[in-house]
């Protein structure tokens, strides 16, 4: 019998060693995971905030393009007002050529009769 009580002490001592030792690794594995956690979850941050500039960045690229497009379509817009102000001046023009051309027409064959310019 004693010698089944020293085994069990020893058993006993073994498995005492066992969960000592495995609390430890435990200890250690949950340092880790911290460490781990805190990398990523700063280094994530750095990558947000890094994602965030690039983001900014892009926006303000957008804009001066939006800006620029803007401005040319203005200018362009501006270009097309003035020349369709001269078409239409240009048009005037000519149907007022067409009426002065048409009354003096129509004086001349009034005066002129046309037999007579013809030579019969």
């Amino acid at each position: 019998m004693a010698d089944q009580s020293r085994e069990s002490e020893k058993q006993i001592l073994t498995v005492q060693k066992d969960v000592e030792h495995l609390q430890y690794i435990i200890k250690e594995l949950e340092k880790e995971c911290k460490f781990v956690k805190d990398h990523f979850t700063k280094k994530n941050g750095e990558r947000l905030d890094d994602v965030k500039t690039i983001h900014g960045r892009i926006d303000q690229h957008l804009q001066t393009d939006l800006d620029f497009h803007e401005n040319v379509r203005k200018k362009i817009s501006d270009r097309f007002q003035i020349f369709d102000d001269r078409i239409r001046q240009l048009d005037r023009w000519k149907w007022a050529t067409w009426g002065a051309l048409i009354v003096i027409g129509g004086l001349c064959g009034y005066f002129v009769p046309l037999p007579k310019l013809i030579g019969a």
